[in-house]
């Protein structure tokens, strides 16, 4: 199938065609297939492997055996696009030599299939019929050069060496990018505080930039120290896999052993008799998330099955990421557990007004769990709601501020003394207001006290001027006040604080959150409401707080 050695030239076909007569050079030597190997560069820029796409044997033959022996190449040869399409899914591949004419399309489909899941990888077309059609084409595709049959090896050798050189310009601009994209994630999760969002910000970086199906995160429990995955992106399909799905919930033996041995463990061929139960032919990483020398945690990504070898600078891409993620993460719990001491201490204030005034014990987590269920009701999220439960929580915190002789007066309150319960939410929005995770609770506490026509205080705001939270508030807070006792009045029953509620529709509370209120107390059942019920007191007294 090879062309005597005084013809280096490579026909379409040796039946069709003709053989040129030999070429020789200045002195009349002939270029042999021995001299060609001698005028090719030293060293390829980059370990290459290459696909060769040829309807013709003896094409493909030849090019395969001269790029192995001759250059060092992995080769793999298709004889139609069906071939290539089957390599190009399942191999990593930096070149293609294409032939335009195939038994079953064309060259061109081969190097747009490749331009969509190898972006990496340099085209090379040949064809024995050019036109400026098939150049336009060509260019359009995105292919890089384009030789004509019949050609010299040493014009195919220089080819190949330009379009490695391509190649690598190519990689180093893919790993610039992926340097760009760790250095966004910094951004991203520097401006997150939840430790879900910063971990699914992590993942979809991963998946994006690492050529992966797949990523999770696993996390150890902070009590029992178990691993339990709490971030999944990816091919959902693969949990279901008893191998992969064990991989990426941390249950594998490779998990046992990054955590154990805190390096990386990169499952690929070469480490199946390291890993045989963990080994199915797929590329996995497993990357341990590190912060103060202890491994909180892994990152394992499944990678496409054509996504190629990874390389020194993946795999720093990867621990740049994983570090990232793990400072991020410890920065998360501990501004978690920072906040939660602050709720606890707020908390405790809070519960000592209560204690001040025995007439007002539970009022406050009476008001929380009804606020709570209104707000679900009108469709707030999980962050909002829970902001609702620190609000409600946190409401009256400005009463510390009130003395014991006004909280607990048994009769109506003079101008003076309802001018200093008056100032309660302005000393407990003065609380709050320097630590930066309770200013959310802010609305809560500054206008529970505003009326809907502008009458309330502090500020005096009406309709939809007062924020959604006081709005919300204040009649919870009404309606808990009239069925509780107080030092100046007994306890109302239900009806008759709803019906209060209602005759002061549209003057003291939002109509359209009244309407809510109602439809949460009769489909739900609240303890000390239904135990309250069968009480009939239903002799209305005006609201005043």
């Amino acid at each position: 199938l090879l062309p005597p050695a005084n013809n280096c030239t490579l026909m379409k076909s040796y039946e069709r065609e003709s053989s040129p007569p030999p070429r020789t050079d200045s002195q009349n030597a002939p270029i042999t297939l021995q001299t060609m190997i001698h005028t090719r560069p030293d060293t390829l820029p980059v370990p290459a492997t290459t696909l060769i796409v040829d309807d013709e044997p003896g094409i493909r033959i030849l090019l395969h055996d001269w790029l192995c022996e001759h250059q060092g190449m992995t080769v793999h040869v298709a004889a139609c696009v069906e071939e290539a399409y089957e390599i190009l899914e399942k191999r990593s591949v930096d070149l293609l030599l294409v032939d335009l004419f195939l038994g079953d399309g064309s060259g061109l489909d081969v190097i747009r299939r490749a331009r969509e899941i190898q972006p990496h990888a340099v085209s090379i077309l040949i064809t024995a019929h050019p036109t400026i059609e098939t150049a336009i084409s060509a260019l359009q595709t995105g292919t890089y050069d384009y030789l004509i049959k019949p050609f010299r090896l040493e014009m195919l050798s220089a080819a190949v060496f330009r379009a490695l050189e391509n190649c690598q310009l190519r990689r180093e601009n893919m790993e610039l990018r992926e340097q760009v994209a760790v250095s966004e994630l910094n951004r991203a999760v520097g401006a997150i505080a939840g430790i879900d969002q910063i971990l699914q910000t992590v993942i979809e970086t991963v998946i994006r930039e690492c050529s992966a199906e797949a990523a999770s995160v696993v996390l150890r429990h902070s009590e029992t120290g178990k691993l339990e995955m709490r971030a999944f992106h990816g091919d959902k399909t693969l949990l279901d896999d008893p191998q992969q799905g064990r991989f990426l919930r941390g249950e594998s033996i490779t998990a046992s052993t990054v955590l154990s041995l805190a390096k990386t463990v990169v499952l690929e061929d070469s480490q199946m008799a390291l890993f045989p139960a963990d080994h199915d032919g797929a590329m996995r990483i497993c990357q341990p998330l590190m912060v103060k020398g202890q491994t909180m945690g892994l990152l394992n990504i499944v990678r496409r099955a054509n996504a190629g070898p990874v390389g020194d600078g993946a795999l720093r891409t990867i621990g740049m990421i994983a570090q990232q993620a793990a400072f991020a993460i410890d920065n998360a719990r501990l501004y978690k557990d920072l906040q939660a001491t602050y709720i606890e201490t707020v908390t405790a204030l809070a519960n000592a007004i209560e204690i001040r005034d025995p007439y007002t014990h539970g009022h406050t987590d009476r008001v929380k769990v009804i606020a709570r269920a209104i707000g679900a009701k009108m469709g707030w999220d999980a962050e909002k709601l829970a902001t609702l439960w620190m609000g409600c929580t946190l409401h009256d915190i400005g009463k510390i501020g009130v003395p014991d002789s006004i909280l607990s007066k048994p009769g109506p309150l003079t101008a003076d003394e309802f001018a200093i319960m008056k100032t309660h939410p302005v000393i407990g929005a003065k609380i709050i207001e320097g630590v930066p995770f309770l200013k959310a609770a802010m609305p809560y506490v500054y206008y529970h006290h505003e009326r809907y026509n502008g009458t309330g205080y502090p500020t005096g705001a009406a309709g939809e001027e007062i924020p959604i939270e006081g709005r919300l508030l204040a009649i919870v807070d009404a309606f808990d006040a009239i069925t509780s006792d107080r030092p100046y009045r007994r306890s109302q029953s239900i009806a008759a604080a709803c019906e209060e509620l209602r005759i002061f529709s549209g003057i003291q509370f939002d109509p359209l959150i009244l309407d809510v209120f109602f439809q949460v107390l009769d489909s739900t059942d609240f303890p000390w409401i239904v135990a309250q019920r069968p009480r009939e007191m239903d002799v209305p007294i005006p609201v005043s707080l």
